[in-house]
């Protein structure tokens, strides 16, 4: 029934708006779900703790566990994007697949720190990979890895952004940082002050940048550079804010004690969304035209279609 409605607004062409959020059949057991992503075409792939990876080609309804080369690693976070997924974690381990089932580890450059985002910039024709301590480092095929002099100093980084014309990297303490390469970091001020920021999305034009974070906080900008909160008015009130997404319709954004949200393009109204999950945190999203996922703690992951 409801790929038979996906079916429907695929021919009608109406806008989706993820408000109606079911629980997938997840191979997690009680192992924190901590990344999720997708190619666009049906697949998605999704990395946790304990090095589990799994996959789904339904829809996001059932997910498989595959071979992971992390060897108990936690996984922080997983990309697609140029006809590869790209997989990094814990020790700095770095991985790389064609088809999100057969995964190779490759030489990262963060020696034992994390590795907590990453992200394919096609404007720069790189990847981009982020984590602890400040670092920050590039690669043409995932491969390869170089690091770069990030802006941050040793503070965290926790997520990195391409929409089409820039990149934006940000983490503790306030801080984020616009880039046109991927090799060269300037550091702005988010209006976040000393709040951690989580994540940063942007519509697909790059008119409109939204970061999410620490006490319910939201700030938006027209250029990646200037910034100014919405908070309160982004209905999470106190709660954590840990990722968000973006579809032609407007933003997903979801984090602590199990809260999610849509916004219209303009992110200044948020409308809370029943996930289902109680109080399990959500730890990102994955949002196109089609389909919401988010994946969460406890081995816990959701889709609204």
């Amino acid at each position: 029934m409801l790929i038979s409605s996906h079916a429907i607004y695929a021919t009608l062409d109406a806008p989706f708006i993820a408000s109606g959020w079911q629980e997938a059949v997840s191979p997690f057991e009680t192992t924190n779900v901590n990344s999720v992503t997708g190619d666009g075409e049906g697949k998605y792939v999704a990395v946790g703790s304990s090095g589990k990876i799994a996959t789904s080609v339904n829809s996001a309804l059932t997910w498989g566990l595959v071979a992971s080369p992390f060897s108990g690693s936690n996984l922080y976070s997983v990309a697609y994007g140029d006809g590869i997924f790209i997989a990094g974690g814990s020790n700095g381990k770095i991985a790389t697949s064609s088809d999100g089932e057969t995964w190779t580890l490759r030489a990262s450059s963060f020696g034992a720190s994390p590795i907590l985002g990453i992200v394919r910039s096609d404007p720069a024709s790189l990847w981009v990979a982020v984590g602890a301590a400040g670092k920050l480092a590039t690669s043409i095929d995932g491969i390869e890895w170089t690091q770069r002099a990030s802006s941050f100093g040793v503070t965290f980084i926790n997520n990195v952004h391409s929409s089409p014309n820039l990149l934006v990297a940000a983490g503790f303490d306030g801080k984020i940082a616009t880039s046109t390469n991927g090799t060269t970091w300037t550091q702005r001020s988010s209006s976040f002050v000393f709040s951690t920021i989580f994540d940063v999305s942007s519509n697909s034009t790059g008119t409109e940048y939204v970061a999410v974070g620490d006490s319910g906080k939201i700030a938006t900008s027209p250029n990646g550079t200037n910034w100014t909160q919405i908070f309160p008015t982004s209905s999470f009130g106190s709660s954590s804010i840990k990722s968000v997404g973006n579809n032609t319709d407007g933003y997903l954004a979801a984090g602590s004690a199990g809260k999610i949200a849509t916004s219209s393009p303009q992110a200044t109204s948020w409308k809370q969304r029943a996930s289902g999950l109680g109080l399990t945190n959500i730890n990102d999203v994955y949002y196109s035209d089609t389909i919401g996922i988010a994946v969460a703690n406890s081995g816990r992951i959701i889709y609204s279609l």
